[in-house]
């Protein structure tokens, strides 16, 4: 018999499909659907070559339980076949006739599940290698994800390269590209909107707290290695104002006069830029590099990152604000 581990793949469609069973009243009151009835239905609509069994799929209903998004009604049966669950789902009439935001829902709910395993798995495409070409022709590697229709990074990803390549779009759609950065120089932020949105991307930002799990994503460069996608769970650990002051004379950085958040994994070199990502599937913020000057963070193991509620804000502003790209040679990821 299979797990629920396997379910994602069995039966890509049960998270949406269980909130939305479950949601219906019967014979004028909730939690009359039982597991077994679930899985019948489940079974005939997408003409499954096996049915999906009830303690794998009672134990997915119990965990979206412990997220808030299902009520236990009662457990009964063997294996859970008569348990039963109730589900109200905002604005439901909506939701059905909305595919799209449907995928979106059975997404999130599937990260609930699943858990940081099915991210990886999943978030991979999203989350794509910059080849940076310094001045004198060296070579570094950073991270950045698809976001909202563009691609978001740390500005010094960008800023200050003789060579960019973004692994997936091309030459053309770079030099075509506007590359909007925030009011503040010092925020270590870009996003990259293009003539055609990307059609295909994380959708959701969402604000992280204190003790929150996430998990950070990027390229770090390994010396001997192709660039690889990489992955790393990690805790919001602390959060941090940094000093307003200015750094002295000979132009080092300083950093920005906002709050930022901690997490407990390092950012390693190719990882800035990279997506840091929520248990269920929304972007939390953006790694970067700390600035000189602001505490040794990294020695303790820490890593530094702009919350995406900075990235929201800038993408919607009416009076946006552009890095000039003109001397950047941009070329095909090889």
């Amino acid at each position: 018999m299979s797990t629920y581990q396997s379910y994602h793949q069995l039966y890509p469609y049960l998270p949406i499909e269980a909130a939305f069973f479950f949601s219906e009243v019967v014979n004028g009151q909730f939690g009359n659907r039982t597991v077994f009835d679930f899985c019948m239905y489940y079974a005939e609509k997408y003409k499954s070559r096996e049915i999906p069994q009830p303690g794998p799929v009672s134990a997915i209903c119990d965990i979206l339980c412990q997220q808030g998004q299902l009520t236990l009604g009662h457990r009964r049966g063997l294996d859970n076949t008569d348990t039963s669950y109730i589900s109200v789902i905002r604005d439901r009439e909506n939701v059905v006739k909305n595919i799209p935001l449907q995928l979106v829902l059975n997404n999130r709910l599937s990260c609930l599940i699943y858990g940081f395993k099915y991210i990886y798995e999943n978030y991979g495409k999203y989350v794509l290698p910059v080849e940076f070409t310094k001045q004198n022709d060296d070579i570094a590697l950073g991270s950045c994800f698809m976001y909202k229709g563009g691609i978001a990074t740390a500005r010094h990803c960008i800023e200050g390269a003789k060579k960019i390549a973004i692994r997936g779009i091309t030459q053309v759609q770079l030099e075509t590209a506007k590359y909007q950065v925030h009011s503040n120089n010092a925020m270590d932020l870009i996003f990259i909107h293009f003539d055609e949105s990307l059609t295909d991307f994380i959708y959701y930002g969402e604000k992280a707290e204190v003790l929150d799990e996430v998990i950070a994503m990027g390229y770090p460069r390994i010396p001997g290695y192709h660039n690889f996608l990489t992955a790393e769970t990690a805790t919001v650990s602390a959060r941090f104002t940094a000093s307003v002051g200015q750094i002295a004379a000979e132009a080092e950085d300083f950093w920005i006069k906002e709050q930022l958040f901690l997490i407990t994994a390092k950012i390693k070199g190719g990882n800035s830029g990279g997506p840091i990502i929520k248990k269920n599937g929304t972007a939390a913020g953006v790694s970067v590099n700390l600035a000189h000057g602001d505490g040794d963070y990294d020695d303790l193991g820490y890593g530094t990152v702009i919350p995406v509620a900075f990235l929201d804000e800038m993408i919607v502003l009416d009076e946006k604000h552009y890095l000039d790209v003109g001397d950047i040679i941009f070329k095909d990821f090889e």
